[in-house]
């Protein structure tokens, strides 16, 4: 199967003239829920039924996305944006020669927009976020500085997917079929580190021995000690681990163990970890605007091989605040929260 992203862009005369007589589908890609929110940075495809060809494109900011240069015949349209979005297939979209076909596509959220986190919300988180330029600020000691408020950011495959062991991949599937039910953040339980910077800003404080992350998604603040200790011994297993780090050059790496077998991880599926869970988080900020992290998985006891993700959230404006978030005092999901 041949995969193009088709253009007829800045082509030769004689070319140019052939991509006049193929056809297109255009359109948006709007949340189902509310007054249809654009969707950006979504994946779309387009496979002809009857030579299987595929051709792909990306929605842009204000959810427009345009599909050139397709041979006249039957298409089958296809949107796959998890974690946020139930996949969306149409068949039997036709597209003649030098047409252009219109077609809109509506987004379900993952949840159905039933527990109050709908496709409306997840369409902002998506969106890109404006940030300051200019270099680096460094402490007294030369370090890069991470001190901030930090806006939320989609984390994204860092290499190969997740390579769940049999068991966990059961899991999975169940969880998936149940809708999610018994995810610890519709508990009101702690969502790990993994969810830092996800769905909400979050605040860094540094100081030559220490750094302090407060999340603004409700989870307990983290302790990341840059003093030269270890690990400690007996560590009761958490929800955030314990945390140790050092700087290499310029990045600040940093290992968590410790961790207990009820979170689930990651963003990319509703896979279950074990206690053998080590993270290894690699912070860089690149210039004044940007903080990249990078997060690399290894749990032999879930997984076949560590996997990655990463990041790269936008320094908020300098007024902003981290407000107190306490999920069980409007806790509405519960009554929802059923599976099969």
């Amino acid at each position: 199967m041949t995969i193009l992203k088709a253009t007829c862009l800045l082509l030769l005369p004689s070319i140019a003239a052939l991509c006049a007589d193929q056809g297109s589908i255009t359109g948006k890609i709007l949340t189902a829920a509310g007054a249809g929110a654009a969707v950006p940075k979504a994946p779309v495809k387009a496979k002809n039924l009857g030579t299987q060809a595929v051709y792909t494109a990306v929605s842009a900011a204000d959810g427009t996305y345009q599909i050139q240069g397709l041979a006249g015949g039957a298409y089958e349209i296809s949107v796959e944006y998890p974690p946020f979005f139930l996949p969306f297939h149409q068949g039997g979209i036709p597209v003649a020669d030098g047409k252009a076909t219109k077609l809109n596509i509506h987004l379900d959220d993952l949840t159905l927009n039933t527990l109050g986190d709908g496709g409306v919300e997840f369409a902002q988180l998506l969106a890109d976020k404006p940030a300051p330029s200019g270099p680096t600020p460094r402490t007294g000691d030369g370090k890069p500085d991470l001190t901030g408020v930090w806006r939320q950011a989609l984390p994204a495959p860092g290499g190969d997917p997740p390579e769940p062991l049999p068991w966990a991949e059961a899991v999975a599937k169940q969880r998936n079929a149940d809708f999610g039910k018994d995810a610890p953040m519709s508990h009101c339980l702690p969502m790990g580190i993994w969810m830092e910077g996800f769905f909400l800003e979050y605040r860094i404080i540094q100081t030559p021995d220490l750094v302090v992350i407060i999340d603004g998604n409700g989870d307990p603040a983290r302790q990341i000690y840059l003093d030269g200790r270890g690990h400690l011994k007996g560590f009761n297993p958490s929800f955030m681990g314990h945390s140790v780090g050092h700087w290499e050059g310029d990045t600040l790496v940093v290992e968590t163990v410790g961790f207990n077998d009820r979170g689930w991880v990651p963003a990319l599926g509703a896979f279950p970890q074990t206690e053998q869970l080590r993270v290894i988080e690699r912070f860089h900020r690149a210039d004044l605007g940007h903080l990249e992290v990078e997060l690399t998985f290894e749990d032999p006891g879930a997984f076949k091989k560590p996997f990655k993700m990463k990041r790269v959230n936008s320094l908020a404006p300098k007024d902003w605040e981290i407000l107190e978030y306490v999920c069980a005092e409007n806790n509405r999901d519960v009554p929802h929260l059923v599976g099969k």
